[in-house]
């Protein structure tokens, strides 16, 4: 069997595995009383476990050696540094593409703004950026990109992104984490080392984690009530619950963000050859969408998986509507 379709079965198996486990697990804490009580992390240890554990099973079946499936290089200081001033560069991207998303859904927004409300700031960022950062770019910038790139580079980027957006499970988180990943993975180019994907990750994680945590600090000092601002946060997108100027104000916000995202992402891209050139790469990088030995990547696997995916937003999307 090739490498492809057996990591695309890989795939498969996660996401089906992700979904059924997420499902029996969120009846069983509902269900059982004591289970109900345990802290919400216990379910974002569970979920990420689900990703995790057959990633881990395959690399010790297919090799043996997980290291294998993990480009690992020292980065320096500097280019550390620069990483993290180029994930911010990148932001602004992120901020544009989200809220165009959140025109059509909003379940992942809102979710995860429930989520962090009056937790712990420490274990907050345990769980909510460094373990994602750990095992999701074990998986996707590990795994499945370290596999693909070697039939070809530019499919590889780009197929590896769009399965990372897809895991989200929501169209709302979908769009921006697909442009995440193509960055990502080009940053692992860069650099050689997938710590320079975690690194990144994990900073935009952490930056969503701390301003979810102090926004609603900061809104009780001027007297607006946090609670009001969620219960605020329809099902079925802005688009289909605001009002006709409401939407024209959130849309004129959204172009004013595009033309900051054009600036700061082509900055972004002139501090990405410098990250290159600092790690002696950029040689490298212009040239490597030439290599590769064409084998196929597309499987029925993995349409499976991409399918099985896609239905499940639909399935949330089709529940938004219901909601409204």
């Amino acid at each position: 069997m090739s490498c492809n379709k057996s990591v695309n079965r890989l795939f498969l198996a996660v996401v089906v595995i992700y979904i059924v486990g997420s499902l029996g697990f969120g009846i069983l804490f509902s269900q059982i009383p004591v289970l109900a009580k345990l802290p919400i992390y216990v379910s974002l240890l569970v979920a990420q476990s689900l990703i995790f554990l057959p990633c881990f099973i395959y690399c010790k079946w297919k090799i043996g050696r997980i290291r294998d499936f993990i480009p690992y290089r020292k980065i320096n200081f500097v280019t550390i540094i620069l990483i993290v001033i180029c994930t911010y560069l990148m932001y602004p991207l992120i901020v544009v593409l989200n809220a165009i998303s959140m025109l059509f859904s909003n379940s992942g927004t809102a979710s995860v703004a429930e989520l962090m409300q009056g937790q712990n700031l420490v274990l907050n960022l345990l769980f909510m950026a460094v373990l994602p950062a750990c095992v999701e770019e074990f998986m996707f910038r590990g795994v499945l990109f370290q596999t693909y790139r070697k039939s070809k580079m530019l499919p590889a980027i780009f197929l590896s992104s769009f399965m990372f957006g897809c895991m989200h499970m929501n169209l709302n988180q979908f769009i921006y984490a697909f442009a995440l990943g193509v960055y990502l993975a080009f940053l692992v180019e860069a650099t050689g080392s997938v710590f320079s994907s975690m690194l990144a990750h994990f900073t935009l994680n952490a930056t969503s984690t701390v301003m979810s945590y102090f926004l609603p600090l900061i809104y009780e000092q001027i007297g607006i009530d946090m609670t009001d601002q969620l219960q605020q946060i329809q099902p079925g997108g802005y688009a289909a619950t605001m009002e006709n100027s409401q939407l024209m104000m959130f849309i004129m916000g959204i172009l004013i963000w595009a033309v900051i995202a054009i600036a700061t992402t082509a900055a972004a891209i002139g501090l990405y050859i410098a990250i290159c050139k600092i790690n002696g790469r950029w040689g490298y990088v212009k040239g490597m969408f030439k290599q590769g030995d064409r084998e196929r990547i597309i499987t029925i696997p993995l349409v499976l998986g991409v399918l099985i995916a896609f239905g499940f937003m639909i399935y949330y999307i089709l529940l938004e509507q219901i909601a409204m």
